[in-house]
């Protein structure tokens, strides 16, 4: 039996081991078809249904990932029908997804400053990288602090204060993470319980006044850093569905459902588990049980209901002894984290 195959991809031909998928085919090609629920080295178990593909012949679209390449295959991966059905996958995926990819405060400013980014360089004693990203505010009266979740518990973070003190700390040119940019899913209106879920992130103390009435002295303007709630996200640069949706211009509340609550799970190890973003692609509960986690992760409910959880409603610590990092690693979407240095 000959042990290669030889499809074509886009009018490509390429040449594979036997067992191997389309997706491979394609990536040996330098095709980039999109893929969220798929990680190299582990079962394919479509469910994002964003890698899809035509094959000559068939009505139906197939997920890349799991269609085994076949000697005379052909394939097309970048119609107009293809993308749409990507698209349309992604939308999906949004009208579910719960959290935001920009803060609300960046949202609201003119110039997209990544105003948590900034703060977070304050409070981790880096005032000259906060300063070179304060210097490029535009004053516009306040909008940053008018969207400000805190002030929802008791007063907004005094970010002009914060511009203020940072911009005149050196004079480095703004780095390359000083905007937000681009795509982003929003929460929304938060009730007053996820507003503790949120303090969290933040220290519980009243707004900071400057002593002397005019400006921050380092340490006050550590101290009023400390009250942001962190209400972007963590893997903003690194999610997949946030890449995927600007790529195919997806529709954020196209399928928009009734809103989860916000929840965050924290894991000894720094691991924080966000179940309003878990598209439940299953690449933490192989990882788990390939590594012979003692416990591990499954899925908990059916239909649109499932979610992933650790058996026996235990907690996530319980479920997750050994591979955490692995599982933060492979999650496309940013609902498993690691909490990193908050410089």
């Amino acid at each position: 039996m000959n042990e290669t195959v030889t499809i074509h991809i886009d009018g490509q031909a390429v040449t594979v081991p036997r067992g191997s998928t389309v997706l491979d085919a394609a990536r040996k090609l330098g095709i980039a078809i999109p893929a969220m629920c798929f990680l190299e080295g582990h079962t394919a178990e479509p469910s994002c249904m964003v890698c899809q593909v035509k094959v000559d012949g068939e009505d139906r679209l197939r997920p890349s990932c799991a269609t085994a390449a076949v000697d005379g295959m052909r394939i097309e991966s970048e119609t107009a029908e293809v993308h749409a059905a990507r698209r349309t996958a992604l939308e999906l995926l949004l009208g579910d997804h719960l959290g935001d990819c920009v803060a609300p405060c960046s949202v609201a400013c003119p110039v997209d400053l990544n105003i948590p980014l900034m703060i977070r360089r304050i409070r981790g004693g880096q005032p000259a990288l906060a300063g070179a990203m304060a210097r490029l505010c535009r004053d516009c009266g306040g909008r940053c602090e008018k969207t400000c979740r805190r002030a929802a518990r008791d007063r907004p973070v005094a970010i002009r204060n914060l511009i203020r003190y940072a911009a005149d700390i050196g004079e480095e040119p703004p780095p390359d993470d000083a905007t937000t940019g681009g795509f982003s899913t929003h929460v929304g209106r938060v009730s007053p319980e996820e507003i503790d879920r949120y303090m969290v992130e933040a220290n519980s103390i009243q707004r900071v006044k400057p002593a002397d009435g005019a400006a921050y002295t380092d340490e006050e303007a550590r101290r009023e850093a400390s009250r942001c709630m962190r209400c972007d996200c963590r893997a903003a640069d690194d999610c997949k569905l946030r890449e995927y949706g600007a790529l195919y211009k997806a529709h954020t509340r196209k399928y928009k459902s009734s809103r989860r609550a916000f929840s965050q799970n924290r894991h000894p190890q720094g691991l924080i588990y966000e179940p309003g973003k878990c598209i439940v692609c299953g690449l933490c509960v192989q990882i788990a049980r390939e590594a012979a986690e003692p416990l591990g992760l499954t899925f908990v409910g059916r239909g649109f209901n499932v979610r992933v959880g650790v058996p026996f409603d235990r907690p996530l610590a319980d479920g997750l002894r050994k591979v955490a990092g692995a599982c933060a690693e492979a999650c496309p979407t940013g609902a498993l984290v690691l909490e990193e240095d908050e410089a």
